[in-house]
């Protein structure tokens, strides 16, 4: 759908259940999740594109795991020509590797521990991924070739979940070593782990602007989870979803003026949008009575 709502077209057309859609950084390709030959694995359609923002059909739609474990959490390499994604093939989660055409398909990992939710560094090289290989989840980071595998983090509770910042210089996670899941940020050798949300609510699930300048993040510490934004330093810290109903999955537009997320406050769930400090109420985008979830906001195509 375009940035207002309008012209929503089902891609997918299957009857399986199809997930975590990412564009390609050039906004001509999705990869995304499906369950339509048995069990889940991570498949890519080329969009061909006719003369209007919308206005596309599905070509060459390939599956690029095509392996008998589960495959999920795919994340796009900067230059949009490999994939990263964790996969269940060796019956534990490992961090697999393949091309866009299928091809030279490579375990990174190749560990006994649950290795999980690869993503990218801005210029490619390295890859920051969560494991449990020395007793807890831990924050791992590798070269994209899956040299070099060292800790980041040694702490006996959960650190999960990293990103790196737009500039590769810092990496977000998640950690419950305060007591409760707050947003930590470190440098990329590991040094200088600070609590940056720090609050007595669950803080989860960050994505960081594309300036680097901001954060938006769920939080529970209202009662109930809503999205919050604050700068990447923690000061400022605002609700912009504000109300009693389901609030998650906060996105960033690529432009950083426009926080969509998911929530199901008109009974189930929906896609709204907020533009920031214009916007005084979300706008539900989708406005469908079956569930709309995940989100990808799309670079234009050239």
């Amino acid at each position: 759908m375009d940035i207002n709502g309008f012209n929503q077209v089902n891609l997918s057309q299957h009857p399986g259940r199809d997930k975590y859609p990412q564009f390609s950084p050039d906004g001509s390709r999705i990869i995304f999740v499906s369950d339509r030959d048995g069990n889940y694995e991570i498949y890519i359609m080329e969009l061909e594109w006719y003369g209007g923002y919308t206005r596309y059909k599905v070509i060459n739609l390939i599956n690029l795991s095509n392996q008998p474990g589960d495959d999920q959490y795919p994340e796009f390499s900067p230059s949009g020509l490999e994939i990263v994604f964790e996969s269940l093939v060796d019956d534990n989660y490992e961090i697999y590797r393949v091309d866009t055409i299928g091809a030279g398909k490579q375990n990174l990992t190749q560990n006994s521990g649950q290795d999980r939710h690869p993503q990218y560094a801005p210029d490619g090289k390295h890859i920051v991924f969560w494991s449990n290989r020395d007793g807890n989840d831990e924050i791992y980071l590798m070269t994209s070739a899956g040299l070099g595998q060292i800790r980041l983090t040694d702490n006996p509770h959960y650190d999960i979940r990293p990103i790196f910042s737009p500039d590769g210089q810092k990496i977000i996670f998640e950690s419950n070593r305060d007591g409760n899941f707050e947003i930590y940020m470190m440098e990329t050798d590991g040094r200088n782990q600070v609590n940056i949300s720090n609050n007595e609510g669950h803080d989860r699930n960050a994505r960081i602007a594309p300036d680097g300048q901001k954060i938006v993040f769920e939080s529970d510490r209202d009662g109930n989870t809503e999205i919050y934004i604050m700068d990447v330093d923690g000061a400022n810290q605002l609700n912009i979803s504000y109300n009693s109903s389901d609030d998650r999955n906060g996105q960033f537009s690529l432009d950083g003026l426009m926080v969509a997320w998911v929530s199901d406050r008109d009974g189930n769930k929906e896609i709204y949008t907020q533009t920031l400090g214009v916007d005084e109420t979300p706008k539900n985008l989708t406005n469908h009575p079956e569930f709309d979830d995940h989100i990808s906001f799309q670079p234009w195509p050239e």
